[in-house]
C-alpha cells in the first residue's frame, strides 16, 4: 500500500483535527514505522513533501534519499513549487525552487527504479 501525504501539508490542527502525522517527513517515517513491511510505503508526492519544508530547494533532496534508500517510495508524483511551508504555490516542472534534475538523480542514486508521474500543474 502506498500512502499519499497531506496535500497541502497542514502542520497544525485544521478545524480541530490534528494533521501532524502525514504533514512532515518525521510523521511519514512514523507512519512507516508503525507496521514495518515490504508492502507498506509511500506514494511519494514530491510537491506535497516539498510543501512540508521551510526551504524545499535545499531540503527535499535529503528527504528523497532518506525514503528511497529504505525502499519505501513506491511511486513518485513529480511536481515543483515556489516557496515552502505555509507559503507556497505550485509551479511548472522547470520553474520552481526544486532542481528537478537533481531530484531525479537522488531517486536514481538511492536505487528507485519505478514510476515518476508528472503531477498537476498550475492553471493558466
Amino acid at each position: 500500500m502506498a500512502c499519499h501525504p497531506h496535500d497541502p501539508a497542514m502542520p497544525g490542527p485544521f478545524r480541530g483535527v490534528a494533521q501532524r502525522v502525514l504533514s512532515s517527513p518525521a510523521g511519514l517515517q512514523k507512519l512507516l514505522d508503525l507496521h514495518p513491511s515490504p508492502y507498506h510505503g509511500l506514494n511519494f508526492c514530491q510537491g506535497s513533501v516539498a510543501e512540508m519544508l521551510d526551504k524545499p530547494g535545499e531540503q527535499i533532496y535529503d528527504v528523497i534519499t532518506h525514503f528511497a534508500k529504505q525502499g519505501k517510495v513506491f511511486n513518485v508524483h513529480f511536481r515543483n513549487i515556489v516557496g515552502g511551508l505555509g507559503n507556497f504555490h505550485e509551479a511548472f516542472i522547470d520553474d520552481g525552487d526544486v532542481d528537478m534534475t537533481r531530484a531525479l538523480q537522488c531517486y536514481r542514486d538511492a536505487g528507485y527504479k519505478y514510476m515518476v508521474m508528472p503531477d498537476h500543474v498550475p492553471s493558466m
